[in-house]
């Protein structure tokens, strides 16, 4: 007879859900505001009154656009969570509080979905996990898209007609200079002023854009984010912003296909003048745009034409600090004054003043003076001076035997380079026992080329020195005189560096190789040399 035995159904707890939800409002206005509040308390509550479903938290973006899901922190964060399994369910409102961007919707959608995290869309009643999801989850999405494009349009329509009527929007938390007053008008914050005022003194006394950046960190002066390092970008645009002037050029940008774009003509731009209080001259402000140009102009910077370098100044790049080897800036002292003069000073001394560098500014004119001083040197003693170097270069030039030396290196180089090649294919076939000698043969090689160098570059640089010494000595042929008067072609075509070894003692490099150490005695007004 047989025999049954009766197996009693298990008894199984269903598993609970971790269900968190997505909250989003997209401006900081009151209203929007109490939708944010409200949205989060009645999530919480919501998922907190299933039984079948444990609260897992709320995710929030306030105030944030959704165009694009990557400048959303809490939804980033939500999405790093799903991954680490943290919840199996995301509940939001709508496809467009989700995401307004339907690659963004749909990329997130099917990422989720491959960890088998679902997504339930309120108003549309869409939950991602179903199969017939996806298809109804992409027309919705683009449907969102477009109500976005409607209303950055009709935002934009909105902006056009308050920039035809000159009317001044900006936001002075990301602005130097100025706040807004109870009406929303611009009014001046004189301590941000000041440093503004700071950077137009500074760029018209003759510093650079990087020089004055390092300047406002070196004093410790904090930019609008409130970081002591300075941009260079952020100091061009202080410069080059109308609005320190008092005047606004609005609509200078366009946001195209979701980005913000410089404005190149595509729409009209509208200048308004005198739309609010000025921080710096208008006088000043038109001759930092000019420098700005001059500058960019004489450094090829040209439309259709970056790469090319010309120097501005006949001294720039050929001045060296002999203390701290940094080269010498072009500074103009007592700007816009009777007593205004140019001077060159060392860049370290201009960062850190004299705790870096104390060598300190050398006046232009006596840089010239002692230029002049050095080229009547040379047109009175040329017989002497070049003849005679040119003849010591010439019995210091190699002779054959040297010459031979080279070939010989050159033969034992290529002979080194072929054993080492077939090393290099013995140990790739594994023998290892010969890694040794091919050490010795690799710093053997690089022995012989490091020597060959020095010997190369020695035959060139007196070869140089020859040709560049008949160069001076055809400069002086032609001349027909003594210098009156600094002249910037000549000190181009003689002079390779200078180098201010003290405040009064400067080592004229000329390009043939001769040095001349030339002295001057510090006076106010004008120095004696």
């Amino acid at each position: 007879m047989k025999k049954i035995r009766t197996i009693e159904a298990a008894v199984f707890e269903e598993k609970k859900l971790k269900v968190c939800a997505y909250v989003r409002v997209s401006t900081d206005q009151a209203e929007q505001k109490n939708s944010f509040t409200a949205q989060v308390e009645h999530y919480t509550s919501y998922i907190k009154n299933n039984q079948n479903w444990n609260f897992a938290g709320i995710y929030a973006d306030e105030a944030l656009s959704g165009k694009k899901a990557a400048k959303r922190p809490g939804f980033q964060r939500m999405v790093k969570d799903a991954e680490n399994k943290k919840f199996d369910l995301i509940i939001t409102k709508s496809i467009s509080r989700f995401a307004r961007n339907t690659a963004d919707c749909l990329e997130t959608v099917r990422q989720l979905k491959s960890i088998g995290v679902g997504i339930y869309f309120e108003k549309e009643n869409i939950n991602t996990l179903n199969a017939e999801s996806e298809l109804m989850l992409s027309i919705l999405s683009s449907v969102a898209e477009e109500e976005l494009n409607s209303i950055s349009q009709n935002m934009h329509w909105a902006y056009q007609r308050r920039f035809k009527q000159g009317k001044v929007m900006i936001n002075t938390k990301r602005f130097l200079g100025y706040d807004k007053d109870r009406n929303g008008n611009l009014i001046i914050n004189e301590e941000q002023a000041a440093i503004v005022r700071r950077i137009f003194k500074h760029y018209l006394s003759g510093l650079g854009i990087s020089l004055i950046a390092k300047g406002l960190k070196a004093d410790g002066i904090r930019n609008i984010s409130g970081n002591v390092k300075w941009a260079s970008s952020a100091i061009r645009d202080i410069i080059k912003n109308e609005k320190y002037v008092g005047d606004m050029l609005l609509q200078k940008t366009i946001t195209k296909d979701f980005k913000k774009k410089r404005n190149r003509g595509e729409v009209p731009m509208y200048y308004v003048k005198d739309s609010h209080p000025a921080i710096v001259s208008r006088v000043d402000f038109e001759k930092a745009q000019e420098l700005m140009v001059e500058r960019a102009r004489s450094k090829g910077n040209v439309e259709g034409n970056r790469e090319k370098y010309l120097k501005r100044y006949a001294f720039t790049s050929t001045i060296e600090c002999g203390h701290c080897r940094k080269t010498y800036k072009r500074h103009i002292d007592n700007c816009g004054n009777v007593a205004e003069s140019v001077c060159w000073v060392c860049s370290t001394y201009i960062i850190g003043r004299k705790i870096s560098c104390d060598v300190g500014r050398i006046k232009e004119e006596t840089i010239k003076g002692l230029f002049v001083r050095v080229f009547n040197r040379l047109y009175s003693d040329r017989v002497k001076l070049l003849v005679d170097y040119k003849r010591r270069l010439e019995r210091e030039k190699f002779t054959e035997i040297d010459l031979e030396r080279i070939v010989k290196l050159d033969e034992e180089i290529e002979s080194l380079i072929q054993q080492e090649r077939a090393l290099f294919l013995i140990e790739g076939k594994g023998y290892a026992v010969l890694k040794t000698e091919h050490e010795e043969l690799v710093c053997k090689l690089v022995q012989l080329q490091t020597e060959r160098s020095i010997w190369m570059a020695e035959l060139t640089k007196r070869d140089t020195c020859i040709a560049g010494t008949i160069e001076l000595e055809a400069i002086l042929d032609s001349q027909g005189g003594k210098l009156l008067e600094f002249g910037e072609d000549l000190y181009t075509a003689i002079v390779e560096k200078i180098v201010v070894k003290e405040r009064t003692t400067l080592e004229f490099y000329l390009k043939n190789g001769l040095r001349f150490e030339e002295h001057y005695t510090l006076k106010r007004g004008r120095d004696l040399f």
